[in-house]
């Protein structure tokens, strides 16, 4: 069966999508919200999906990018040390992907082709290996970016 990846600040032997978790739903952008679970094709991606949603848990982040090996995190507000983040605890759950509850995102907003999401629970059957992603590591093959969301003023 092929696979999808989600990345997640969380270790739980099941995933379902945030609103579960906080009975609140939150929107990003005009096609997504927490009221799914999303998951991707591409290991890479969801890392780079879990780090940013770990990051948004700790700091008032405002916009995230990850092109490549460019990683751009903007906060507003008091900006996290490089140490800071690479303490982080991202987990990379690996998913059976039955293609009868998964649809593809196809989000223009944030030019993901390989995204999919779904309102269904994935039980711990579903789910094939969940392993911590050494975060110093793979921080460490980017060029991280880290910017206050407001300039400061040049007198």
């Amino acid at each position: 069966m092929p696979h999808l990846y989600h990345g997640s600040g969380y270790k739980q032997p099941e995933l379902k999508p945030g609103i579960m978790h906080s009975g609140e739903l939150q929107k990003w952008d005009k096609t997504e919200s927490n009221e799914w679970l999303y998951a991707t094709t591409l290991m890479e991606e969801a890392v780079a999906q879990g780090f940013a949603s770990v990051v948004e848990k700790h700091w008032n982040l405002s916009r995230y990018q990850s092109h490549g090996d460019t990683v751009i995190v903007i906060i507003d507000g008091p900006l996290p040390s490089q140490r800071e983040l690479e303490a982080l605890q991202v987990y990379l759950y690996k998913i059976d992907w039955d293609t009868n509850i998964w649809s593809k995102v196809d989000n223009m907003h944030n030019g993901m082709t390989n995204e999919y999401k779904t309102k269904s629970v994935i039980g711990a059957k579903m789910i094939d290996s969940c392993t911590l992603v050494d975060l110093k590591g793979w921080l460490g093959g980017k060029k991280l970016e880290v910017k206050a969301k407001t300039a400061a003023m040049r007198w």
